[in-house]
């Protein structure tokens, strides 16, 4: 009995002690401008590709903003690893991040948010240097948190290149 009292408790000290991983990303290209807008066909092509990039992180929560483009950006990844996406606030990135240290500690999380907001979120998490430039849509951040002092790392990595648009189907001459 103690030694199963042991072999938990040793167990939980080990598992508290890992980083807290955080992978963040922008959205896949929209349809058109504003808030309600949608991915684009190149947007839909770029999130079904998403999980063979991320899932290898073995995330264990997904959060995305209230706009749809970043629920649809995750949702071939909230698939494939049977997750559910968590909705929050566009605008709430700070709160967000002090959330995701406090309540995922340890955890790998993975967060789908806006060129204008992602810097909020890393800000939040502690990393004092500066945030690069959001451009584009395909790339992502690793920045992982050390346990015990909460020292900030980044990493920026790049989407694997999608494969070629499929070719419209040519209409047979007579």
């Amino acid at each position: 009995m103690l030694r199963s009292l042991l072999l938990t408790l040793t167990l939980c000290l080990t598992l508290g002690a890992q980083d807290t991983v955080v992978v963040f990303l922008r959205h896949a290209e929209k349809a058109h401008r504003g808030d309600t807008a949608v991915l684009s066909a190149q947007g839909r092509r770029r999130a079904e590709a998403l999980p063979g990039d991320l899932a290898a992180y073995h995330p264990t929560a997904l959060f995305a903003s209230n706009l749809i483009r970043t629920q649809q950006t995750l949702a071939p990844l909230s698939k494939r690893l049977g997750l559910p996406i968590r909705v929050y606030t566009r605008g709430s990135e700070g709160a967000l991040g002090r959330h995701l240290l406090i309540q995922h500690p340890g955890q790998v999380i993975v967060v789908c948010g806006h060129s204008d907001t992602l810097t909020d979120l890393v800000s939040a998490l502690g990393y004092p240097d500066t945030f690069p430039e959001v451009a584009g849509f395909d790339r992502f951040w690793v920045l992982r948190v050390k346990p015990g002092d909460g020292t900030p790392s980044l990493e920026e990595c790049r989407q694997r290149p999608l494969p070629p648009d499929p070719a419209p189907a040519q209409e047979a001459k007579p």
